[in-house]
């Protein structure tokens, strides 16, 4: 039984996956329609690389939401792989904000770092890893017969 917030998680993962296509494709067919920060919550600085870059952090999220969707060790690992990046890259404007002692926009821009602080500290608790790691033992199980 998949919890509520992987199955979020993973829903979460199709739309920025979705995104991505949408975003990169149209930069294929029409260039000039979207710029390249349209991408960069999603990409960590891989945006700079183009549409095609677009297009391969699609094809990474699709995976990831699959992953997930069907309980995979692996796909825990990536995000919090994933997680923990983007809240490294948050860091430089966070750490700008405060040393300028500007807080509401240090508290804006740390949001990210949070929610992806939040979301490491949730994959890696025991109680999660347990569900990708009984799905994992059930997979052995079958195997077996």
């Amino acid at each position: 039984m998949r919890p509520a917030p992987i199955t979020a998680l993973s829903i979460l993962a199709v739309a920025a996956s979705a995104y991505l296509i949408a975003v990169g494709a149209t930069m294929l067919l029409k260039w000039g329609t979207f710029s390249f920060t349209a991408g960069a919550p999603l990409l960590a600085g891989f945006e700079t690389a183009g549409p095609f870059a677009f297009l391969i952090g699609a094809a990474v999220y699709a995976l990831i939401a699959y992953g997930l969707w069907t309980v995979r060790n692996w796909a825990r690992h990536a995000t919090i792989g994933i997680a923990a990046l983007q809240a490294i890259m948050a860091l430089p404007k966070v750490s700008e904000n405060a040393l300028a002692l500007n807080f509401p926009r240090m508290v804006v821009a740390g949001l990210p770092m949070m929610a992806a602080s939040a979301l490491v500290f949730y994959l890696a608790k025991p109680s999660t890893s347990a569900v990708f790691k009984k799905r994992l033992g059930a997979v052995e199980t079958t195997a077996r017969r």
